[in-house]
């Protein structure tokens, strides 16, 4: 059951990969492996072996492919061999697809041996989703084949099953599992027990289980005592706990970490987040040593489902002196703003700020970034004046963190003042400050605003990029300025021929939208033969047989074939695809029909087929 040294790294790595923390994405499947081989069994579990490679569980495309795989398997009436099926399930398991994983279990051939770690990892989940009916048929079925039980199959099935129908069951079921060997943490399984059983109110159970599971063999520790203590300590029976505690002095023995260590990294990797959650809780309530690396895997997979609990974990660690990786932070962070705990966050940070435990720009920008997207304005700009205060350069970064949060909120006269303040600082402000500005006055329509905003950033030698010039001249045009806004994009033609194509169908699209075809025309004949027009030239023409300005279109199609005609054929083939969406048949007739003359749509082009049965 024990994870390898490097556990906690994978994973935190794995975490990171699923949630998008870190870690780059993975493509998705080829053609070539979405076309299931089902020629033979053995065929086809290498196939199956590849889409379930762990490697390949954070990819969105591999659960549909598995799926599909398994169907066309099915459909195909392939047997498939008892390895395949064990590996399916395992796959299942890992993707969430529990009842899908329980059927293909089901299918196991009674005289295979089965898997321990997978019957382990099924009899858990099975359990800790209540479903303790197809537990127990699993248990069952272990028993008869002389399956191996470990600590996290066994340990989450008896506390779900102590949960629900108390002790006296608890204890059948540990004697009907007496014979097994060290693959059962006994002192483990009994925490968990006594833990499932106060969770539910069942104190007295709890405190009759440290001596009926200590007369078996499964001796209590220190841990499940304290458990017990406190339970009674919340229902306010002082008598009965210094009794509970003088016992544990007297007959408990003392928690290996090593033996916790390797349960709640075990329950994490097979995605107990709520069993995992409870155990990490009775342990850093009573104060009981726990690894960094530990903890850090905690906050983040607890983050998942409990933010209060994941906060909790990292509040224990700061008080223990030591700090949370930025990766875990981070997680954190993003799991408290989804639920609205900006306040909790914040108490967080400022434990972590008073201690002294960040220095430097980056970590001064996660504080300022992650208050800015709960909301807390104020909290982000106090931030900012402490860091001045102590001497140390907030950073571009950090600035332009509570420009989005300002301008998101529509505080504008603030912003304007954040602005000026980054000059009195020396902070120059970077694309990206023009840009969230920019943005957001073009949005309100301050032009003035947007244009000396955009003259200042060429003044300051701040290249604009296509961010910059959707704004200004989307802005523009809807503003009726369009001299202006084909200024705009004349000096993206003069920076970057590359850039101005794609400013040129913002343009060229503004114009449409507004109605101004004629303007749209005249800056597609002016456009210099350097820069790529294809797209804008589609868009113009699709406009025009839209707004049933046919004769222009026509006239703009041959302007395209005697100036463009190394593109003129792409451009026809866009545009044909395009006409799909038109609200009118009737001008994409006469376009069609004029194109067909000048041998531009062939008799089999399904536009004619269509135009010939609309009017036959």
């Amino acid at each position: 059951m024990a994870p390898p040294p490097s556990a906690p790294r994978l994973l935190l790595a794995r975490l990171a990969a699923t949630r998008g923390i870190s870690g780059r994405a993975r493509p998705p499947p080829s053609a070539h492996a979405a076309a299931v081989p089902t020629s033979t069994p053995e065929v086809f579990h290498t196939h199956l072996a590849s889409l379930a490679a762990p490697s390949r569980a954070s990819n969105p495309a591999t659960l549909p492919s598995l799926l599909a795989a398994l169907s066309r398997a099915r459909a195909a009436r392939l047997p498939l061999l008892p390895a395949t099926r064990a590996l399916a399930v395992y796959a299942l398991l890992r993707h969430g697809r529990l009842p899908d994983a329980l059927a293909h279990f089901g299918l196991l051939p009674g005289s295979a041996p089965l898997p321990a770690p997978l019957c382990n990892s099924l009899l858990a989940a099975l359990a800790s989703t209540g479903s303790l009916a197809a537990a127990r048929k699993v248990f069952d079925r272990m028993l008869v084949t002389a399956t191996e039980l470990d600590t996290l199959g066994f340990g989450v099935f008896v506390k779900n099953v102590g949960r629900r129908d108390g002790l006296d069951e608890v204890l059948r079921l540990v004697d009907a599992v007496h014979h097994q060997g060290d693959s059962i943490n006994r002192s483990l399984v009994a925490a968990m027990v006594v833990d499932g059983l106060c969770r539910e109110g069942r104190i007295e159970d709890a405190w009759r289980a440290l001596e009926d599971m200590r007369l078996r063999g499964w001796k209590p520790d220190f841990v499940a005592y304290r458990i017990v203590s406190e339970g009674f300590r919340i229902a306010e029976r002082a008598d009965e706990e210094g009794r509970i505690l003088k016992q544990k002095r007297k007959l408990s023995v003392a928690p290996r970490k090593v033996d916790y260590r390797e349960l709640l990294l075990a329950l994490v990797s097979n995605r107990q987040i709520s069993e995992v959650k409870e155990m990490a809780e009775a342990i850093v309530s009573g104060d009981f040593p726990i690894d960094d690396d530990v903890l850090n895997v905690l906050v983040c997979s607890v983050s998942e489902i409990d933010a209060d609990a994941a906060i909790m974990f990292c509040k224990f660690m700061i008080g223990q002196g030591r700090l949370p990786g930025t990766e875990v932070l981070v997680q954190l962070c993003e799991s408290l703003c989804r639920n609205k705990k900006g306040d909790e966050m914040w108490e967080m940070f400022k434990v972590l700020l008073d201690r002294g435990c960040w220095t430097s720009e980056k970590d001064y920008h996660l504080v300022v970034s992650f208050l800015g997207k709960a909301g807390k304005v104020r909290e982000a700009y106090d931030v900012i004046k402490e860091i001045k205060r102590k001497r140390l350069d907030p950073g571009i970064s950090s600035y332009n963190s509570l420009m989005v949060t300002l301008c998101r909120n529509d505080l504008l006269r603030p912003a304007k003042k954040l602005w000026d303040e980054m000059f009195t600082s020396g902070c120059s402000p970077n694309l990206q400050t023009y840009n969230i500005l920019i943005t957001k006055f073009a949005e309100i329509g301050e032009t003035g605003e947007v244009q000396q905003l955009f003259d200042h950033m060429l003044q300051k030698g701040v290249a604009p990029d296509g961010a910059t010039y959707t704004s200004v001249i989307t802005m523009l045009c809807q503003e009726n300025k369009y001299e202006q806004a084909e200024e705009i994009f004349n000096k993206s033609v003069v920076q970057d021929p590359k850039l101005a194509s794609s400013v040129l169908t913002v343009l060229i699209l503004a114009l449409c939208k507004q109605g101004n075809l004629k303007a749209a025309l005249s800056v597609m004949f002016s456009v210099p033969s350097n820069i790529e027009s294809s797209n804008s030239h589609v868009i113009l023409l699709k406009f025009l047989t839209d707004a049933e300005e046919i004769e222009m279109a026509l006239e703009h199609i041959k302007w395209i074939k005697r100036c463009c005609s190394s593109t003129f054929q792409d451009i026809m083939n866009e545009l044909m695809a395009s006409l799909s969406t038109s609200a009118s048949l009737q001008p994409v007739t006469k376009l069609v029909r004029y194109l067909h003359s000048q041998g531009l749509v062939d008799e089999v082009d399904p536009w004619m087929k269509l135009i010939d049965n609309a009017y036959a």
